[in-house]
């Protein structure tokens, strides 16, 4: 009961000294909430997403009884997307503390950062009290709630790990996916100049990591947690990438994978027969020896955990296969990504040794082929 009252004074401590910024930033938040939605999925309309904006910051500093419709309606109107909800969740919330620090610095004003930490931490997992149980049935990738490893204090942050870690002459390790294929190495950092920091870098992650458009660093004995950060600058020349915007994720998908998944060459025609032979086609989206995604405009009643037969064929132009090209696995739904007029099946596939052989055959060209394609963009950065 302590604990609740200090809560609801400490909002109310910082509404009445914050009213002039939480005025004036409902429309910037709205703007760059809606930006982070449409550069996320395309398909997203960019009102909407404001609507979805405002609707958050206006309950943000509400009470649980205050918000129960809002915590529902994120998640229906996000087409129940955890990893598109965490992200954006996150991202706007360092956005909305960012600029309330330069206010108080332009209105020389003494900032309460600590209240406007707790007030975030509070409607954040007042959140995830209803979302959380749905996002772990989905993809989700990235961590909705400030973990205690991330202290908002001038000793105890992101950059200051990085300087420390530079003063021990300790590596980090990048890791992004290029077509399917996971690509990692070592990187040490070079210089830090304010919230950029510049990494000494292989020339092969270096061309994935921009082609990825982001960069993830995989946590050590420095980081309980996962890193992702934007690309401010790369040099190719020198092999040097500058990074900025660091934030903790929960985890990462791509080190939870048993085997390696490729994004096929093919426009492969799926079918997912269920229900005494009924049938949903769709195109091959991705491929390993335990699971597939397949990308289709129908449904047909498939639902998650439904038991499908998958049929389809490898007929990829660049990867040469011997014999019959035909797949027929048992397969399992796992999770369904619904689009506004698509969905994305993703599958736990169960192969006997003849079609192991097959897939296992095409994936291993397949990674081949890939690389060397990787090497030839970078080709491109290095002339």
């Amino acid at each position: 009961m302590e604990r609740e009252s200090a809560s609801k004074q400490d909002k109310e401590n910082f509404l009445v000294n914050s009213s002039l910024f939480l005025k004036e930033f409902e429309k910037p938040f709205a703007d760059y909430f809606a930006s982070l939605c449409v550069s996320y999925d395309s398909a997203i309309d960019k009102e909407e997403a404001k609507s979805i904006a405002l609707s958050i910051y206006q309950c943000l500093f509400k009470c649980e009884s205050d918000i129960g419709d809002l915590k529902e309606d994120i998640f229906i109107r996000m087409r129940q997307d955890g990893v598109m909800i965490g992200f954006l969740i996150n991202r706007s919330m360092f956005f909305l503390m960012e600029e309330y620090l330069v206010f108080a610095r332009k209105h020389d004003l003494s900032p309460q950062l600590e209240l406007l930490i707790e007030c975030i931490s509070r409607f954040i997992n007042l959140l995830e009290s209803d979302i959380t149980p749905k996002v772990s049935q989905s993809t989700a990738a990235f961590d909705v709630s400030f973990s205690d490893d991330v202290l908002f204090t001038p000793n105890n942050n992101i950059i200051d790990v990085f300087a420390k870690m530079q003063e021990n002459h300790q590596n980090i390790i990048f890791l992004n996916l290029y077509k399917g294929v996971p690509i990692s190495s070592e990187a040490s950092v070079v210089e830090i100049d304010g919230e950029n920091v510049t990494f000494k870098i292989d020339q092969l992650q270096e061309i994935a990591m921009k082609l990825d458009g982001q960069a993830f660093i995989v946590k050590n004995e420095y980081f309980s947690k996962h890193l992702k950060a934007d690309i401010v600058y790369s040099n190719f020349q020198n092999g040097t990438v500058v990074l900025t915007n660091f934030i903790y994720l929960l985890n990462m998908p791509a080190l939870q994978r048993e085997f390696i998944r490729v994004h096929p060459d093919i426009i492969a025609k799926v079918f997912l027969h269920q229900f005494g032979n009924l049938q949903t086609s769709g195109r091959l989206y991705d491929l390993s020896m335990n699971g597939l995604g397949v990308v289709s405009n129908e449904n047909n009643g498939v639902f998650v955990g439904a038991k499908v037969l998958i049929e389809f064929e490898l007929n990829s132009p660049s990867v040469p296969s011997h014999g019959d090209k035909k797949i027929e696995v048992q397969g399992e739904v796992i999770n369904i990504i619904e689009y506004n007029d698509s969905f994305r099946y993703c599958m736990r596939i169960f192969p006997n040794r003849a079609m192991s052989e097959k897939i296992l055959h095409y994936i291993t060209l397949r990674e081949k082929e890939i690389l060397e394609d990787l090497h030839t963009e970078l080709k491109e950065y290095i002339v």
